[in-house]
């Protein structure tokens, strides 16, 4: 029995030794601490003021900030030395998320992330939108590779068009920022691609408060190629009406557009349903014209064709048509 009772106290001792040598492990705490009181301000549909405090000095901070989700290191990265930074090029109305650390000197390491979450503005109230954003209406406005376009209410440090073929994204587009005047309420956007739609978007940039909301689209198909360079086509050639003169001939008005440099065209018509010749053809240096022609019947359907003639050096253009009219 005393020996039992013996082994039993032994084995006591021998688990309680074993208890007593085991060591617990408490979680790594990070010295460094992390920033707290993240917070936004200033916020627009664009723009954004990223704040946080510190415990503590430091003048060191990384910030990672993308859309509510991304993943950390894919996001746009930056290096700041105050509590604060501002961001811009921020989608309307979208969730982000940014996060932020601090470098602490006296320890010489980075703190843990610490995060925050916000929504954007879907509009700017800082900034107004601008208004009656169209094409330019004049001669030359609209060719094969430039288009004119005009607005209202631009800002004072000027305002920016994004463009791009019909139904793209925005954010994908190409950009010109328009500042060669305050308010700038009119642009010219060169280089594009003959016989092409393309979406056009404006917006007012107000240098210290992001910009307004993109206010479009207009869609706008740049003219064809022309077969000469040196002569483009007139383009916009329509019906202005027809009708008898007091001698019984009929009369048929026509007005089209066209390059600044040009002043002489030619017409020529033609029965619907015959092929397109020029054995009638009618040169004039009047836009808008009123053409007049002899032993036309009443209810007969013509088609008109115009081209520009740009002189000796520089040749005729292309015919452009069919115009379809019925004589009254």
């Amino acid at each position: 029995m005393k020996k039992i009772i013996l082994l039993f106290t032994l084995s006591l001792f021998i688990i309680g030794c074993s208890k007593d040598d085991s060591t617990n492990e408490l979680p790594i705490v990070n010295a460094c601490a992390s920033p707290i009181n993240l917070s936004v301000n200033n916020l627009t549909n664009t723009t954004a003021t990223l704040n946080w405090n510190v415990i503590g000095n430091a003048a060191l901070f990384q910030v990672e900030y993308g859309e509510f989700g991304f993943s950390q290191g894919n996001g746009t990265q930056l290096n700041v030395p105050d509590e604060f930074t501002s961001i811009e090029d921020l989608q309307p109305s979208t969730q982000y998320t940014f996060y932020t650390r601090v470098f602490c000197n006296s320890t010489q390491t980075y703190s843990d992330w610490a995060n925050f979450s916000f929504v954007t503005l879907a509009d700017n109230p800082y900034c107004n939108d601008p208004s009656s954003f169209s094409q330019e209406f004049y001669p030359d406005s609209v060719t094969h590779n430039h288009v004119d376009l005009s607005w209202s209410e631009g800002a004072f440090d000027g305002s920016q068009i994004q463009y791009g073929l019909q139904g793209f994204t925005i954010g994908s587009g190409s950009i010109k920022n328009v500042t060669d005047n305050i308010y700038p309420s009119s642009t010219r956007i060169e280089n594009l691609n003959a016989g092409t739609a393309y979406d056009f978007y404006v917006r007012n940039i107000c240098e210290n408060s992001g910009y307004s909301a993109w206010v479009g689209p207009i869609t706008i198909t740049t003219l064809n190629e022309p077969a000469n360079p040196n002569c483009v086509d007139p383009y916009n050639f329509v019906s202005q009406g027809t009708g008898t003169n007091t001698d019984g001939s009929k009369y048929f008005d026509f007005s089209w557009d066209h390059e600044a440099s040009q002043n002489s065209w030619e017409i020529a018509v033609v029965p619907v349903g015959t092929a397109f010749n020029t054995n009638i053809v009618t040169a004039t240096s009047f836009q808008p014209v009123r053409l007049s022609y002899n032993g036309v019947t009443s209810g007969q359907a013509y088609d008109f064709y115009i081209r520009s003639n740009c002189g000796t050096a520089d040749g005729l253009s292309d015919w452009v048509g069919p115009v379809t009219v019925t004589a009254q």
